[in-house]
């Protein structure tokens, strides 16, 4: 079945219904070609809508270059007898030659892209004092092991690595008390700003709740729910640690280093 037939049954979005006639044009092309395919990078979002398609049901799974990676590539394979390949994914470390400094994902991504790199062409980017590893798509990194020579303000090198070498991101846990679990509320804790502004961010369209999406400041979280505020960071609804005698909720908030 052509992606025509079928994406408007789980997406009304645009870009939503272009990327699953991209995967159904891969599956296309690995049956005319006996091969398995890969996509680019997709974001949380595009792999829980891509893994809820009835049609590429046992045709379709997910790599990231580490277990629990949150950017993978869709990996199609049309039937049983298509020829498999590694996936066309590199891993790169970066470490800055200054020992105290401190690298940020938001500074790896700005360094990135600012050699013209899309971000489809690159994976999870894990941080860790002076030095980044990212995942990149094989067909750019000669081109980053060639041009990137500095993160920030840091002069970094940079090398080939395993993915036994991956360092876990740090994440600052905060315990602050809130009067609800509204999203504006939480993202004013998150990301130490106003609840106005926080209620600004998201009504503008800048807020993401489990990488969808949100612009109702009312609506409500839960323990678990992954939040992102563009270009502030990530953090995640921690635990809930008590309530306090006029009702006010004390949670716990990870915010991501």
């Amino acid at each position: 079945m052509r992606a025509t037939d079928f994406t408007d049954k789980y997406t009304n979005d645009k870009e939503e219904r272009l990327l699953l006639r991209k995967l159904s044009d891969l599956l296309d092309r690995s049956g005319r070609d006996y091969s398995v395919v890969y996509s680019a990078f997709l974001n949380p979002a595009q792999i829980s809508l891509a893994a809820g398609v009835a049609e590429f049901c046992g045709k379709l799974d997910f790599v990231g270059g580490y277990e629990g990676a949150e950017r993978c590539l869709a990996r199609l394979s049309a039937t049983e007898y298509c020829e498999d390949t590694d996936p066309p994914i590199v891993l790169i470390t970066a470490r800055a030659s200054d020992k105290t400094a401190v690298i940020s994902h938001r500074d790896v991504l700005g360094a990135l892209m600012g050699l013209g790199i899309k971000r489809e062409m690159l994976g999870d980017i894990l941080t860790n004092k002076n030095t980044a590893r990212f995942f990149c798509h094989k067909t750019i990194s000669e081109h980053i092991l060639l041009s990137l020579d500095k993160i920030g303000r840091y002069s970094v090198t940079l090398s080939l690595s395993e993915s036994a070498e991956i360092c876990e991101p740090e994440y600052e846990i905060k315990e602050v008390n809130v009067s609800s679990m509204r999203l504006d509320c939480i993202t004013a804790e998150a990301f130490s700003i106003s609840r106005t502004k926080a209620a600004e961010a998201i009504r503008k369209g800048i807020v993401f709740v489990n990488w969808r999406l949100e612009t109702d400041p009312s609506s409500e979280l839960k323990t678990g729910d992954k939040l992102s505020l563009r270009g502030s960071g990530k953090a995640e609804v921690g635990k809930l640690r008590g309530t306090s005698k006029k009702g006010r909720l004390f949670i716990e908030i990870l915010k991501r280093k």
